[in-house]
């Protein structure tokens, strides 16, 4: 029994590490937060779709389903919170931690999301009742959020409100975590909802059961977007502090600021002045915000640069396929109108065809049918592989040597890590790190050992009576 205990706790200080430890570098923390987050908010998605009798009949055992995985991820949680508990600094310095986890204010909000379910498999509840014990899921959030925001609130502690409002709507790459993180991962879980309710809303049959719902879903996506661009117009000044306006007019002109004004216009537009003039087309305007997603991902700013950067050249291969294709297009027009006038008719149709044939799409609809045109379009496909080729080219060296560059900064600005450098916190609290960094050091002396004169330092060590080193120096040399 005593060697199982010390080997529980092993275990338990591990499963702690791994999963729940926010101060451990190589966990899973973040990840897990991340993960359990978005599960709960695709449970309050489900939720509004059930309050829709046709799919709630049509997809009552996916929905079942959907209910039951997500039950077992969040009562697996539970239970490993409840594992862990004596680990965690919060309750470890408790006689009863595990029973102080259970009290706690977090574990009591873990318990109520899973609660509904089982009461409801063994005690018949009325639907509307249900699915209102199930909504106090969206309060397991806190129990990231919380955390998360206190640590912002210290991180920024003698910060000006408007700095703040920064550091939460631009944070830098390595700042990109903790409250920041999730306001992003909050905005980016909008930005896709909002997108997909717009392509939905197009198909009659699922707008004439979700209308309702497709309206209130915009106007919340309206009033956090307007909320986003207000707070990110106000705190962007901080990008010049001598200059506020001229900050904010810059943040405005440019590309990301425009997606956000174009992702919020569409709605303020149709409100406005539907009475009046017929605005349904802007809805489909509507699917712009999915370009707001460019911000949080570098590949974006990445594409945007090698453009920049050859833009002289594409422009100068752009200039050759518009030559190209007004000259075969003259040609095909000259050549094929008397024997096709319907389909040759003007310049500005065959301009069309010399655009698919230069593509080597060839989609036929409009093909040429004397000798002249034919010969014209076969030298026009030959053409056409090489005239594409050259920017497709230009485009993949770019990028190549732009992703390089990028590796070669991102190395330059790694932090230097000593071999003689350790964290003290993990060596505290990771047996494997612990292990790790015992396994490297005594690697390091095996080879002060091997290429040192090892008699004469041992018979210092003696001289000195250092005991223990000498010990330890002699046992090297058998090793």
């Amino acid at each position: 029994m005593q060697t199982l205990e010390p080997s529980k706790k092993l275990w338990r200080q591990r499963v702690f590490d791994l999963l729940f430890n926010e101060h451990n570098p190589d966990g899973l923390h973040a990840t897990v937060s991340r993960w359990s987050t978005s599960l709960i908010l695709l449970n309050m998605v489900a939720m509004v779709l059930e309050t829709a009798d046709a799919f709630e009949l049509a997809y009552a055992t996916q929905l079942n389903a959907f209910e039951t995985l997500s039950v077992i991820v969040f009562t697996i949680e539970y239970l490993l919170r409840w594992f862990t508990a004596p680990s965690d600094p919060e309750f470890a310095k408790s006689r009863f931690a595990r029973l102080s986890y259970v009290s706690s204010r977090y574990a009591i909000i873990d318990l109520l999301a899973i609660l509904p379910f089982y009461l409801a498999s063994f005690v018949s509840l009325d639907l509307r009742l249900l699915r209102a014990l199930r909504l106090l899921r969206v309060f397991k959030v806190t129990s990231t959020l919380l955390p998360a925001f206190e640590n912002f609130r210290r991180e920024t502690a003698g910060m000006t409100r408007r700095q703040k409002v920064h550091a939460l709507m631009f944070p830098s790459d390595d700042k990109r975590d903790g409250l920041p993180l999730m306001v992003d991962l909050f905005l980016i879980f909008w930005i896709a909802l909002s997108t997909l309710s717009i392509v939905f809303e197009s198909v009659d049959s699922i707008r004439a059961d979700f209308e309702t719902h497709f309206f209130i879903l915009d106007a919340i996506a309206f009033t956090l977007f307007s909320i986003e661009y207000a707070l990110r117009m106000y705190s962007s000044a901080e990008h010049n502090v001598a200059h506020p306006m001229r900050a904010r007019w810059k943040f405005g002109t440019s590309f990301s600021g425009l997606i956000d004004l174009a992702s919020i216009l569409p709605f303020l537009l149709e409100a406005l002045l539907s009475s009046f003039i017929d605005l349904r087309f802007l809805r489909i305007v509507r699917l712009v915000r999915l370009l707001k997603l460019g911000r949080y991902n570098k590949s974006t700013s990445t594409m945007f640069m090698v453009i920049r950067r050859e833009l002289s050249v594409l422009a100068a291969s752009s200039f050759v396929m518009m030559m190209l294709v007004f000259i075969t297009a003259a040609m095909g027009y000259l050549l094929e109108r008397g024997a096709q006038p319907d389909k040759f008719e003007y310049i500005p149709t065959a301009m069309y065809w010399a655009v698919v044939t230069l593509a080597s799409v060839g989609y036929g609809d409009i093909t040429p049918i004397t000798p002249a045109g034919r010969f014209l379009t076969v030298t026009l496909a030959l053409l056409g592989i090489g005239v594409f080729a050259i920017p497709a080219a230009i485009m993949s060296s770019a990028f190549t040597d732009q992703l390089r560059v990028e590796r070669e900064e991102a190395l330059k600005q790694e932090p230097h890590i000593d071999g003689n450098e350790h964290n003290p916190t993990l060596l505290h609290t990771n047996p494997d790190y612990a292990l790790a960094r015992y396994r490297t050091l005594l690697n390091q002396m095996r080879e002060v050992a091997a290429l040192s004169d090892h008699a004469h330092i041992s018979q210092r060590l003696a001289d000195a009576g250092q005991t223990t080193e000498h010990t330890v120096w002699q046992s090297l040399k058998h090793d």
